[in-house]
């Protein structure tokens, strides 16, 4: 069972686009596929299930990662099936989901833990989305993977944000797990590329700085990727013969998944 991450310093980077539409990706290709969604916004949860999750209230506690997290449930209750999708599940998030950082502080490893309870091949393919920066959500996120793919957008301060969550990815594998080889960062992944000098600059900045871990897709800035999320639809329904499709279907290829 891999388990990856995809985290970001900052907002507004596709995140929610590049989980969703990988899941999707993967799952067409017949593998079982996990989406687990740690951040408190729930955007990937929309963007699969086209819907939010509810909310808990009047003594109802809704399947979500709040729940899971809390001792609600286990994954196999809580693993939603993605009916649009074969082969794809979801573990769906809310707002509620904020309050369980404050639980999460003395827990860093609570994730992986319940993760590691399910049989070898539960899913073969688990992707995490994360919020931004190192939250207790984002340190059980981290804790919980095997790889970490770092999102960056095209900037000036992009070498500075890589930095960080290197910096995040270290901590976790060394005074969190106290483990050496998890999590790794398997790529920096360069998102809304296009034409421009900038994207051409950071791409060099981080070829240069960070040697190997620069992957060789990048996914472009593209129209029909931003209609389909807004649809709560996949690339590949919408646009499957776009840049972005052909785009998410290599990436594919190129984190053997």
């Amino acid at each position: 069972m891999k388990r990856i991450v995809f985290t970001n310093d900052k907002g507004g980077v596709g995140k929610t686009t590049t989980v969703a539409n990988l899941a999707v990706g993967i799952a067409k290709k017949g593998r079982k596929t996990l989406v687990i969604d740690m951040d408190p916004q729930g955007d990937v949860t929309y963007a699969l299930l086209g819907e939010r999750a509810p909310e808990a209230g009047d003594g109802y506690v809704p399947p979500t990662t709040h729940a899971l997290l809390t001792g609600h449930y286990r994954i196999e209750q809580v693993s939603l099936e993605v009916n649009r999708y074969k082969n794809l599940f979801i573990i769906p998030s809310n707002a509620d989901l904020a309050d369980a950082a404050l639980k999460l502080g003395q827990r860093p490893t609570r994730l992986r833990s319940l993760l590691d309870e399910l049989p070898v091949n539960a899913f073969e393919v688990v992707l995490i989305d994360t919020g931004k920066g190192l939250d207790p959500l984002a340190v059980n996120a981290l804790a919980a993977a095997q790889e970490v793919i770092v999102m960056v957008s095209p900037g000036k301060l992009e070498l500075d944000a890589i930095a960080r969550m290197k910096e995040n990815v270290d901590l976790v594998r060394n005074e969190v797990l106290l483990k050496a080889g998890e999590p790794t960062i398997k790529g920096i992944l360069l998102t809304l590329a296009d034409q421009y000098s900038i994207t051409r600059d950071t791409l060099e900045r981080i070829k240069s700085n960070y040697p190997g871990l620069a992957l060789k897709t990048s996914i472009p800035k593209n129209n029909d990727l931003q209609k389909a999320i807004g649809r709560a639809r996949s690339i590949f329904e919408i646009a499957p013969n776009s840049k972005g499709a052909q785009a998410y279907r290599q990436l594919i290829e190129e984190l053997g998944l």
